[in-house]
């Protein structure tokens, strides 16, 4: 009797998902998945990759000690000391770990010559072998395997590059900001009242979810919820400082513990870690006179100052309050109002003035991991009449220091792409995608293959 009374006692174990336990325990998947096949985390294996782990064993495995994990991996520093400019400050954690703020002059810089050690990939003659140690590393983190060019790797793509029209993209606003794990917050809340005193910006949107558009669904599905300038970028400059504690106790970087995160936006998954960052449009701008426009970053942005774009960016728009506290109703509807608003802002470029509009895919940036929609207008007025624009209407003209154009031609393009120029970390892949739309895949990887070949 007393046995069949224990039988019935005992309860069956509660199972999680490999993402939910990723989440409890600060590990990656990777790892995860490494100790679930080493027995020394128990769990439930379907298919090839899928596991459910055993939630008491996790509980266990956490609770007995371990050997530090591998290293915080080093990263390029996202903030910069300008030796030539004494306006700008160094950021970095003191032996006591106390953090070291900027003076009242100072002023905090993402990716000042950032492009730099990009350029070591600009010798490659295979399309398919650009992305960045930084971003090949993103993707092993988070189990993912996308094209990369550069920093920027694709989260999802129109159907051979063609593009979506604007009614090919439903998009549903969300009433409330993605919330961030606690230990994130902390951090945000110590480092705002530094960024207030240097910026201002409006509120913006940030990706919370996609559906991609599979042949029988139709479209793509995008949700989308507000963000404070000030909720992320009083983070995104400090992403690879080891402010956070891990389970060992020991120093991690916030993008070595969520990073991961920033390839994952399925809809299903409420339960994933996010490091806040907004959605960025990344126009490429071709002429009546087929030249694609290029800028120079000006030195007073806040991200990639001196770094050729091409062409412009822009974020979302969402409603929030203006320097002066006065409520702001401007709000970019989609990606194509957005799109509209920042090139009669950056180039005087009305909206008449614009023969067509395509998004041809949403891509993640490694450095800010933001998700940057990649678009391409085409305008009905020549190079010269633009840089005309520019220089004298556009509202916007200061955050570009120099103009300039090139052909459309498939094999200048190449050349330009491989050129030592300080390129913004998505520039190569905005004019590789704009190459796909109009080229071909195939064609472009002929082109780069022939350019390698010439120049041996």
């Amino acid at each position: 009797m007393q046995e069949n009374e224990a039988l019935e006692t005992i309860q069956p174990r509660r199972e999680i998902s490999t993402q939910e336990a990723s989440r409890i325990s600060g590990l990656s998947l990777n790892h995860l998945a490494y100790l679930l096949r080493q027995g020394k985390l128990e769990g439930r294996r379907f298919g090839d990759r899928t596991w459910m782990v055993y939630e008491d064993s996790l509980r266990a495995y956490l609770a007995t000690p371990h050997k530090p994990g591998r290293p915080v991996k080093k990263q390029v520093n996202t903030v910069k000391k300008l030796r030539e400019k004494p306006e700008y400050q160094f950021y970095q954690v003191s032996p006591a770990e106390q953090i070291k703020y900027p003076t009242p002059e100072a002023r905090i810089v993402v990716g000042y010559g950032y492009g730099e050690h990009l350029q070591n990939n600009s010798s490659s003659t295979d399309l398919y072998s650009l992305a960045s140690p930084d971003a090949l590393w993103l993707m092993q983190e988070a189990e993912i395997e996308r094209f990369a060019v550069d920093d920027c790797i694709i989260l999802t793509n129109s159907r051979d590059f063609a593009g979506w029209d604007a009614d090919e993209i439903q998009i549903t606003v969300l009433s409330s900001s993605v919330p961030v794990p606690a230990d994130l917050e902390e951090v945000r809340q110590v480092k705002i009242p530094e960024i207030e005193k240097h910026y201002f910006n409006p509120s913006h949107y940030q990706l919370a979810s996609f559906t991609p558009s599979f042949a029988d669904f139709g479209r793509l599905n995008i949700a989308l919820a507000p963000l404070r300038f000030y909720d992320y970028y009083a983070l995104t400059p400090f992403l690879d400082e080891p402010l956070l504690v891990d389970l060992d106790g020991s120093k991690i970087s916030i993008r070595h513990k969520y990073a991961r995160a920033a390839l994952i936006y399925n809809a299903n998954d409420r339960e994933r870690s996010v490091i806040p960052a907004p959605i960025s449009l990344q126009c490429v701008v071709i002429t009546k006179d087929q030249q694609v426009i290029l800028v120079e970053r000006s030195s007073s942005v806040a991200y990639y100052p001196n770094h050729w774009s091409a062409s412009f960016e822009e974020n979302m728009a969402a409603p929030g309050v203006d320097w002066r506290g006065r409520s702001v109703k401007s709000d970019d509807a989609n990606f194509v109002a957005g799109a509209m608003r920042g090139l009669e802002a950056e180039f005087a470029i009305p909206q008449n003035a614009v023969e067509s509009v395509k998004i041809l895919s949403l891509n993640v940036e490694y450095l800010t991991l933001s998700v940057d929609v990649i678009i391409l207008i085409k305008v009905k007025l020549n190079a010269e009449e633009i840089r005309q624009r520019w220089m004298v209407e556009a509202w916007d003209k200061d955050e570009a220091s120099r103009f300039a154009s090139i052909s459309t031609d498939l094999h200048e393009v190449v050349d330009k792409l491989f050129s030592k120029t300080l390129w913004h970390p998505t520039s190569r892949m905005r004019l590789i995608q704009f190459l796909f739309h109009t080229y071909g895949v195939k064609e472009v990887a002929k082109a780069i293959e022939a350019r390698g070949i010439e120049r041996k």
